[in-house]
């Protein structure tokens, strides 16, 4: 009995040992550290979040870089996931929904607000935008009337640049896959953009070009990007320069779900009009999707004649010009 004893302990006592070393390895060594990682993104927000994009923003810290995620809205929802300091809302948004305005949900998310950057483009063929506070991307599904959105935010004062872009990429892809979503991704991703600077009124080659600027002499600079069928959300901006350069009118184009998020009429089959004296709206039938686009055009309070003939003609100009250049028809303009 006492051999038996001693072989027992001489076998326990190794195997307590490697049990002991292979913890301290796991929770230890930096690749015990990698798989931790992976093991809490199998769970964490529906798995829909990459391990290789996303370690740049957590530094594999499982609890200070994936602090939060939840379920919202039931299940028509949407995640909402924070990664490092960068949050990430999720959704499956099928081309019916619209905003009900009731409880918070997933438009109010893609209508959170603007910055002083203009959206730009992603490069790759992705369809999105980036304005370097956040992020967007959206893939359409082949089979089905939906598409994927993925729109990220920051915590802090960090730069929404081209690693930003690519971890909501690469979740898009996921998300696709997770929700059995035929979409087809896009390629390598441009740089982080420069951001736009203002030019001459007479310079419009981009979002702005359309606009009829030559007589309105209040319009002392504009500020656009490059368009790009891939564009998700449009602006144009033109502005003053008296004691300093404020904004005076803010031309948008919204495509797609951004459409769906945005579009001002409150009624069915309202698809132009006006809210107020500083807000115009128009919309057009654009293909592949039932979403009509819907261009914006506002007013500032810096504007203190009346402008409301160059408003019109400014959203007519920059809704041709947009609408024209993804083959979208039947624009309704406010009457």
């Amino acid at each position: 009995m006492t051999v038996i004893r001693r072989l027992a302990l001489y076998v326990a006592l190794p195997l307590a040992l490697a049990v002991v070393a292979g913890y301290g390895w796991y929770r230890l060594s930096d690749t015990g550290k990698r798989w931790r990682y992976e093991d809490k993104l199998a769970t964490y927000c529906q798995g829909l979040i990459p391990p290789e994009e996303s370690a740049g923003f957590t530094d594999y810290d499982t609890e200070r870089g994936l602090p939060n995620d939840v379920h919202r809205g039931g299940s028509d929802g949407y995640e909402f996931c924070v990664v490092g300091k960068t949050t990430l809302t999720i959704a499956l948004i099928p081309e019916s929904a619209r905003d009900d305005d009731g409880a918070r949900g997933v438009f109010d998310e893609l209508r959170s607000s603007r910055t002083g950057t203009l959206p730009m483009s992603l490069g790759g063929g992705w369809h999105g935008y980036t304005d370097l506070n956040s992020t967007a991307v959206v893939l359409d599904c082949g089979n089905k009337d939906a598409s994927v959105v993925v729109r990220t935010g920051r915590r802090g004062r960090a730069v929404a640049g081209r690693t930003t872009a690519e971890l909501a990429a690469a979740t898009a892809v996921r998300a696709a896959e997770h929700w059995d979503c035929e979409a087809r991704p896009g390629g390598r991703m441009s740089p982080t953009p420069a951001e736009p600077e203002e030019e001459s009124r007479f310079a419009a080659k981009g979002t702005c070009a359309g606009i009829p600027m030559r007589d309105m002499d209040i319009v002392h600079w504009i500020k656009e990007t490059p368009t790009a069928d891939s564009l998700m959300t449009e602006t144009c901006v033109l502005g003053e320069t008296e004691a300093r350069a404020e904004e005076l009118f803010q031309a948008r184009a919204y495509f797609g779900p951004f459409a769906q998020a945005w579009h001002p009429g409150g009624e069915p089959g309202r698809d132009a009009g006006r809210h107020g004296s500083d807000f115009l709206w128009a919309t057009a039938e654009c293909p592949g999707t039932s979403a009509r686009a819907v261009f914006t055009i506002s007013t500032t309070d810096y504007v203190h004649e009346d402008v409301e003939d160059f408003a019109r003609a400014a959203l007519k100009g920059f809704a041709e010009r947009s609408a024209g250049q993804r083959g979208c028809t039947d624009l309704k303009l406010p009457a």
